[in-house]
C-alpha cells in the first residue's frame, strides 16, 4: 500500500480546502501525461467526491485517497512526501 507523510497529507488537505471541496471529498491519485523519462509513471493529483469503480480507496492522515487502478502496483510500498524547493513545496514518491 502506498504511504502518506503527515506533510503531504496536509498539503492535499490544503489544496482540497482551497478548491471549496466538500468534507468528504478525497484526493485521487491518476495517471497523467506520458513521462519523458524511461521507466518513469508521470502521475496526476484531482479532488473527486468519491473514487472511481476501480480505484484503491483508503485513508491516511485524515485524507481520504484513492488510486487509479492502473497505478496500484506501481505505487505499491511507495511513499508520497514532500520537499521543498525554490518554487515551493513540491510532493515526491520515494
Amino acid at each position: 500500500m502506498l504511504i502518506v507523510t503527515k506533510e503531504a497529507a496536509e498539503l492535499l488537505k490544503a489544496a482540497k480546502v482551497g478548491g471549496q471541496a466538500p468534507d468528504h471529498a478525497g484526493i485521487r491519485i491518476r495517471r497523467g501525461a506520458a513521462s519523458s523519462e524511461p521507466g518513469r509513471v508521470a502521475v496526476g493529483f484531482t479532488i473527486s467526491e468519491e473514487p472511481d469503480p476501480n480505484d484503491e480507496e483508503f485513508e491516511q492522515e485524515g485524507l481520504r485517497i484513492f488510486v487509479e487502478d492502473a497505478l496500484i502496483e506501481p505505487l505499491e510500498g511507495r511513499t508520497l512526501d514532500v520537499r521543498d524547493t525554490s518554487e515551493g513545496p513540491e510532493l515526491i514518491f520515494c
